[in-house]
């Protein structure tokens, strides 16, 4: 394995979608899944051994595939930096980057339009409300799903990424979908379906094109598609999370924007870092101490409806 690269890349369906393809060209061998603060706080040590996917850039890596704009904007100039800043997922540039001198046709065309899909969040409110083949993968793969919370499965998620990377090589979403440590995780994103929607409808409140939902009085919050909110919201266009930080230390503001109607106005990252957090254009946070944070909320309320 030593004249092989170490993948460093994040655990979702973009993570494993570049690691097929470039497990698919015998490219690598070791794979890390990390989380982007850990580059961007250099917790990680990067080296010329190392390919990275959709992850912050290091200048130290042998290649950094991306199609974050904010990214290309910075790092444009780098040698070892393949970015295509409108393509809609890593996967897709790692993939337009090998094609051309390589033979990629055991790569499935259904796997690299459901990557597109998923990591551009082009999700319809059917896909949402009852997903299917990839679509649920993703949402299974997403770790703001939030599975986790609620049992320890069989086998990790490191492990089972690990397993998906050989298996996509050869098999369709139909074989995948019956794995038993895919089942295992359906039949946990289905238990709470039920008490997830209600939870969402019982402590969210809409401000014009706004919905707040104020989970601090939840004992349990339940696992669930993180896009739901907009399908059962449809009259909104963007939301507002408001949640425990560390230790109920202080209070967050998780705020994005809908992928069913994408018609808000607010440009999320500046409005958080006003209240000095951050993001991008489309979703970001703020961290607040607790006994400011009913003012914020009513500012933010105030700026966000505003915008329209």
């Amino acid at each position: 394995m030593s004249n092989k690269f170490r993948l460093v890349t994040r655990s979702d369906m973009d993570g494993l979608v570049s690691a097929v393809i470039l497990r698919q060209l015998d490219l690598i061998g070791e794979i890390i899944f990390v989380h982007p603060k850990d580059m961007q706080d250099g917790t990680i040590t990067i080296t010329e051994n190392d390919i990275i996917t959709n992850l912050p850039y290091v200048e130290n890596a042998h290649l950094v595939f991306d199609h974050h704009e904010s990214e290309a904007m910075r790092n444009s100039a780098a040698d070892n930096y393949i970015i295509i800043a409108d393509a809609p997922s890593a996967a897709r540039v790692v993939y337009n980057h090998y094609i051309k001198d390589n033979d990629l046709s055991m790569i499935r065309e259904d796997m690299m339009i459901a990557v597109d899909k998923a990591d551009s969040a082009q999700f319809t409110k059917k896909d949402i409300i009852n997903p299917q083949g990839w679509e649920m993968l993703s949402f299974l793969m997403d770790s703001r799903t939030g599975l986790g919370r609620f049992r320890e499965f069989k086998i990790s998620n490191y492990e089972l990424m690990m397993n998906l990377i050989d298996y996509c090589h050869n098999h369709g979403i139909d074989d995948i979908m019956l794995l038993p440590d895919i089942k295992e995780r359906v039949d946990l994103y289905n238990k709470y379906e039920k008490e997830f929607k209600e939870q969402l409808k019982r402590c969210s409140k809409v401000y014009d094109n706004l919905v707040v939902l104020d989970l601090r009085d939840e004992e349990i919050i339940y696992s669930g598609n993180r896009f739901m909110i907009y399908a059962l919201f449809p009259q909104t266009n963007i939301s507002i999370h408001v949640i425990w930080g560390f230790k109920k230390q202080n209070t967050v503001f998780a705020t994005g924007k809908s992928i069913l109607d994408r018609s808000s106005q607010t440009n999320i990252s500046e409005l958080m870092l006003k209240y000095k957090g951050g993001g991008h254009e489309a979703a970001g946070t703020c961290q607040i101490d607790n006994d400011k944070c009913e003012n914020v909320l009513k500012e933010l309320i105030t700026a966000i409806t505003d915008d329209g």
